[in-house]
C-alpha cells in the first residue's frame, strides 16, 4: 500500500496569489490558467513540471523487526522521497523554477489487513503520486506567481531605457526574470533608421536578441559566426569565391549526437531563405543555410569542385547526381561496372554468371578445384596438395581462382569492352551499385560473379549505407 504523507511538504500556501498577469504568452504541456498573458503576441515562455526521485530512506531495520515478530500485523514501512519541479524557460534557459519535496510511504502486510492498509492506494503508487501533485499544486502557484511579483518590481525599479542600461540589467538579475524577453525588445525597439541590420547585428550575441527580430533581419543572423547571411554578404562583397564559401559551410557543420543540433542554421525556415534570395544571396548557398547534415556525398563533391550545373551557376545537387558522380562515365577507371549506362548486366557478368564462376571459384580448396577444372592450372605446380593444405595454397587458390573468373568472363579486354562505365574506388562502386541497383532481382547474382574478379568488393558493399 502506497500513502501520500502531506507532513511531508516542504512548503506551505497561504492562499495569497489566485492569478497574475504575466509578460509572456504560454507553450508546453503545462498551460496553467493563473497566468495571464497581458498581450497575446508576447514572448513564448514553455511552462514544465516534472518529478524527481530524491531517493529512499533505505532498509528500516527496526520497523522489519517488528513485521517480522508480529508475522506482518505491523506492516513493514519505507519511506521514498520526491521532487516536484515546475519551470518556466525561455530560449532553452530556466527563468524561474518552483520546487516542492514530498514523501511517499509505502507498507507491506502478508497475513494480516491492518487498518493502516486501507488509508491509500492498494499496490498503485501512480495513483499517489497523482493525489500528491493535486495536493502541491497551489504551494507551486503560489511560489510562480509570488516570484513573478517580485521579478515585475526589480524591473520597473530597474527601468531599463538606453542600451547601456538594458545590458546592465540583463547581466544582473535580469538574466533569470521572465522580464528578461521584455528588456531585450526594448534593446531592439532602439534600433536607428539607417544601418538597422548593422545594430541587430552588433546586439546579435545578446542570448535571445534573434529570436525576437522581425524575420526580414532574423534571416541575416541566423547561422555560425562567419557564416550568417550577413557575412556572406559581405566576403562576396570583397571577392570571396562562391565554391569556397560553400565548402565552408558544409564544412562547419557540428560534429554532435542525439536528436537536437545547435550552432548551425536552426532556427533558419523557408520564408527566411527566400528573403535573403530576394536580396540577392546566391541560390546554391542559401539552399544550403539549413540544419540538415551534409550527405558523404556532397561532402565529396565539394571537395572535388562538382558543385556546378552546366551553365556554370553553383548549386546543390540532388541525391541522386551526387550518386551519379560516384561512377565514372567510360571504362578508364580501376573497377569496371557490372551495370551499363542502359541498366542492364554487362556482358562480362552475363558470361560469368553463365559460367557459375561464384559456385566454384573462392578461396582455399575450392578456389584451387575451381581453377583446376576451368584451366588446369595447377597441372605445372609441384606437391599441390601440400599447397593446398596451408596458406600458400589459399592464397594461390585466391589468385588463380579470380585468374579463372576474369578468364570465364571473357579476358581483361572484353571486360573492358563490353563495359562503358567504371570506378576510380572500391567504396564508390560498393556505395553506387549498392544504392542504384541493391533492389533489382539480378543484384546478389551480379555481385557474385563481379566479387570473383574483384575480392575486395565483399567488404565494400558491407561497409556501404
Amino acid at each position: 500500500m502506497y500513502q501520500f504523507d502531506r507532513s511531508s511538504v516542504n512548503a506551505n500556501s497561504t492562499g495569497s496569489y489566485n492569478t497574475g498577469t504575466v509578460p509572456f504568452t504560454i507553450v508546453g504541456d503545462e498551460r496553467p490558467d493563473w497566468l495571464v498573458p497581458e498581450s497575446p503576441t508576447a514572448p513564448q515562455v514553455v511552462v514544465s513540471r516534472t518529478t524527481e526521485t530524491k531517493g529512499s530512506t533505505g532498509f528500516n531495520g527496526v520497523s522489519f523487526l517488528g513485521y517480522m515478530v508480529t508475522l506482518s500485523l505491523i506492516p513493514y514501512y519505507d519511506e521514498v522521497q520526491y521532487e516536484d519541479v515546475y519551470a518556466l524557460s525561455w530560449q532553452g534557459e530556466t527563468l524561474l523554477e518552483s520546487r516542492v519535496t514530498y514523501s511517499i510511504d509505502s507498507y507491506l502486510s502478508l497475513y494480516f489487513p491492518t487498518p493502516m492498509m486501507f488509508m491509500g492506494s492498494l499496490n498503485d503508487e501512480a495513483a499517489e503520486q497523482a493525489v500528491a501533485r493535486d495536493f502541491i499544486t497551489d504551494h507551486h502557484k503560489e511560489s510562480v506567481l509570488a516570484t513573478i511579483d517580485q521579478q515585475r518590481r526589480d524591473f520597473e525599479q530597474a527601468n531599463p531605457q538606453t542600451a547601456d542600461e538594458i545590458a546592465a540589467y540583463l547581466n544582473a538579475g535580469g538574466s533569470n526574470s521572465v522580464y528578461r524577453p521584455s528588456a531585450i525588445l526594448r534593446l531592439i525597439d532602439l534600433a536607428p533608421k539607417t544601418d538597422t541590420l548593422a545594430y541587430h547585428a552588433a546586439n546579435s550575441q545578446v542570448p535571445g536578441y534573434v529570436d525576437l527580430l522581425p524575420a526580414r533581419y532574423q534571416a541575416w543572423l541566423i547561422g555560425p559566426e562567419g557564416l550568417r547571411g550577413i557575412d556572406l554578404k559581405t566576403q562576396l562583397a570583397n571577392g570571396v569565391d562562391a565554391d569556397q564559401l560553400l565548402v565552408r559551410m558544409l564544412n562547419a557543420y557540428p560534429d554532435q549526437t542525439g536528436d537536437i543540433q545547435s550552432g548551425y542554421y536552426t532556427g533558419m525556415t523557408r520564408a527566411h531563405r527566400e528573403l535573403l534570395k530576394e536580396a540577392g544571396l546566391p541560390d546554391g548557398l542559401v539552399d544550403r543555410m539549413t540544419n540538415e547534415a551534409p550527405s558523404a556525398q556532397l561532402l565529396a563533391a565539394a571537395k572535388t569542385g562538382k558543385l556546378r550545373d552546366e551553365d556554370g551557376n553553383i548549386r546543390i545537387p540532388t541525391e541522386e547526381e551526387l550518386l551519379e558522380q560516384l561512377v565514372r562515365q567510360d571504362n578508364l577507371g580501376k573497377y569496371m561496372s557490372p551495370y551499363t549506362s542502359d541498366d542492364v548486366l554487362a556482358e562480362w557478368v552475363n558470361s560469368a554468371i553463365n559460367a557459375n564462376i561464384g559456385a566454384t571459384v573462392g578461396t582455399g580448396v575450392g578456389a584451387a578445384a575451381g581453377a583446376y577444372a576451368g584451366e588446369k592450372a595447377l597441372e605445372q605446380i609441384p606437391f599441390v596438395g601440400g599447397f593446398l593444405g596451408g596458406a600458400v595454397g589459399a592464397e594461390i587458390g585466391k589468385s588463380v581462382g579470380r585468374e579463372t573468373a576474369i578468364s570465364a568472363s571473357g579476358g581483361w579486354e572484353a571486360i573492358r569492352a563490353s563495359s562503358d562505365r567504371s570506378f576510380d574506388d572500391i567504396h564508390s562502386m560498393a556505395r553506387y551499385l549498392k544504392a542504384k541497383y541493391g533492389h533489382t532481382g539480378n543484384f546478389a547474382d551480379a555481385m557474385k560473379a563481379t566479387r570473383q574478379i574483384y575480392p575486395e568488393l565483399a567488404e565494400a558493399l558491407a561497409r556501404a549505407y
